[in-house]
């Protein structure tokens, strides 16, 4: 079902559902499925690659055990616990961890304008630690493997200084999430990194707005938002290195931000 189609009893009966205090979930039961039948048609993506994505997409992942399109059935939303994307890319370089996005804050440039893809989405970026995920999300291939991560800037309440997510950074993660279920047929997981790993992770956060984030995804509402700065025409310079990565076209697959 396309977002033109989605009915708008359906919508009126998730947005009455809807809770606006961060408190009343906590992060690490952050988890909902996305229904095959309200699968969206392809969602243009606001994206730029990160001048750091052709050596992340070298030196911090993998190839996947199987096709991408096959393999891929979760997306993982984490939050970097730091003030910047260049806090998380060099934190990933100096450590074996990655993500597919990062989705920056309202501190930095290019915020209202694009996201970073930081890794190929073909590639199996490392997110997620090893943990016990087949309770979660069935048999399968390790989770890294069957999934894509997105991380937001954001301190996650670092010393107890309160960072609320902006609302353009909920659009975007709703987006790429739209973006990521339009484009593989079986995601069906959008889940929190708490959940997968409770006992050492907390992201995205008790400050994240789970249940409107979660309604702009299965009303398709982000569609409707077209907010002014996402839709404005942005240029970037590919390098010889990216460009041999062969990433172009739509068929690119592709704590502090630690798995």
């Amino acid at each position: 079902m396309t977002n033109s189609a989605f009915s708008s009893n359906a919508a009126h009966s998730i947005s009455s559902a809807i809770s606006t205090d961060p408190d009343t979930i906590k992060p690490d039961t952050f988890h909902f499925m996305l229904p095959p039948s309200q699968r969206p048609t392809f969602i243009p993506l606001k994206e730029e690659l990160h001048p750091a994505f052709g050596w992340l997409t070298k030196n911090r992942s993998r190839s996947r055990r199987r096709d991408v399109f096959e393999s891929i059935d979760t997306i993982v939303i984490h939050a970097t616990a730091g003030y910047a994307t260049k806090h998380a890319v060099d934190t990933w370089k100096e450590r074996k961890a990655s993500a597919h996005w990062i989705i920056p804050d309202e501190n930095e440039t290019e915020h209202g304008h694009f996201i970073w893809a930081t890794v190929a989405e073909a590639k199996a970026a490392y997110h997620v630690g090893h943990v016990d995920y087949e309770p979660i999300l069935g048999e399968g291939p390790n989770v890294n493997d069957r999934s894509l991560g997105v991380e937001l800037v954001n301190t996650q309440n670092v010393q107890y200084f309160r960072d609320p997510y902006s609302q353009w950074q909920i659009e975007m993660l709703a987006r790429i999430v739209l973006y990521a279920w339009a484009k593989y047929p079986n995601l069906r997981h959008v889940i929190s990194h708490a959940k997968l790993d409770p006992s050492r992770r907390s992201d995205p956060g008790e400050n994240f707005p789970w249940e409107a984030f979660k309604h702009k995804v299965l009303t398709h509402s982000v569609l409707e938002e077209r907010h002014p700065l996402v839709l404005e025409a942005n240029t970037s310079t590919v390098t010889s290195e990216t460009d041999s990565l062969n990433l172009a076209v739509t068929n690119r697959a592709g704590h502090c931000c630690e798995p």
